[in-house]
């Protein structure tokens, strides 16, 4: 008995079939379709076909993305960094800016404390609030001269009398603070240019908003956990991002302050030196992805209990040695006392 050849089956709309991505004009994926794709979107794309990997490598769709996900990145400064040093322009600074540094603690060696081999850092920061952006600035910060190595390390993005209007209204009581944090979303992303690395210093949400009880001044915290030098107060350090927004006439609030400093577990403010030591890690070191960013607030948490229980340690060491300073001195003055009584 003859065999029957089965029917070629085929994915073609004209028979109802669901045609397959590799059947469409590459102009049409890349205007299309990978156009409206975010970042991990895009990445994942990337990473399903060859063909896909192709379309998504061009650089104009990661330099679109980086355009609209931080407008700071449209500076002409970070342009020529970005397209210049980085590896793979675009999605190389896409993939360090959007992911966030892993607070792992290092043991520093004489090539780690190279300190020379970042000469600047650049800050590109941007503040929205409810989704509309109110603050853009790239802050060029020299790392080398002895200022800035001796000083308490300290970026800020705004001159001293220079403030920025916003849409914002002035917070009444806590509820309508905590509102505010809610609305506002802050990136600060600091760059090694000559090394060619990212990383965002900045909590995705606001960590804490506090109003000044006299000055009426609103404090809205951001922050970020990095890992230091092993073993010493620095092991972890905060990147303790902060924006300070005054009330004006009519109800409304300005941003009179925006800055970056780093502080350690005993809540020191660490100097240039130090904190360069640590983002030089931080910038070189290993990366956790997107799904991470919401813990960003729980390590801020962690952080404030690993320095609480510090602190009594060191309370609890120093009650210990004034004991031992105590029963010394006791001791001597009993040995004293009895050598006078054996000498009369």
């Amino acid at each position: 008995m003859a065999c029957e050849t089965p029917a070629t089956q085929t994915t073609t709309a004209e028979e109802g079939g669901a045609a397959t991505i590799s059947a469409l004009h590459p102009d049409i994926i890349q205007t299309h379709i990978l156009t409206r794709l975010d970042g991990p979107a895009l990445a994942a794309a990337a990473a399903s076909s060859s063909q896909l990997y192709a379309l998504s490598s061009q650089q104009h769709l990661w330099t679109t993305l980086c355009h609209a996900t931080w407008p700071s990145t449209r500076s002409p400064r970070i342009r020529h960094v970005i397209s210049g040093i980085f590896p793979h322009a675009s999605r190389s600074f896409f993939s360090d800016s959007f992911t966030i540094p892993r607070p792992t603690p290092t043991t520093v060696t004489r090539q780690i404390m190279n300190l020379d081999r970042t000469p600047e850092l650049i800050s590109a920061v941007d503040l929205h609030y409810r989704h509309k952006l109110i603050l853009s600035r790239v802050v060029e910060t020299e790392t080398v001269s002895g200022w800035f190595r001796c000083s308490p390390f300290r970026v800020d993005i705004l001159e001293p009398k220079e403030s920025v209007q916003t849409p914002m209204r002035y917070p009444e009581d806590d509820s309508a603070c905590g509102e505010m944090g809610e609305d506002l979303r802050l990136s600060w992303i600091v760059l090694d240019p000559r090394g060619g690395r990212a990383m965002n210093v900045s909590s995705e949400k606001a960590v804490s908003v506090e109003r000044h009880w006299l000055s009426g001044e609103v404090q809205v915290k951001f922050a970020a956990v990095v890992g230091g030098e092993r073993g010493t107060a620095s092991e972890l350090a905060l990147c303790s991002v902060g924006v300070t927004c005054v009330g004006v006439e009519g109800g409304g609030m300005e941003v009179r302050e925006g800055w970056l400093e780093m502080e350690d577990m005993d809540g020191m403010h660490l100097n240039g030196r130090e904190s360069l030591g640590i983002l030089q890690r931080a910038l070189e070191g290993k990366r956790e992805n997107k799904k991470e960013r919401g813990r960003e607030r729980e390590r801020w948490g962690e952080f404030g209990k690993r320095k609480r229980e510090r602190k009594e340690r060191m309370k609890r060491a120093e009650g210990r040695l004034d004991m031992l300073c105590v029963s010394l001195a006791a001791l001597s003055f009993a040995g004293l006392f009895y050598v006078c009584v054996l000498c009369r």
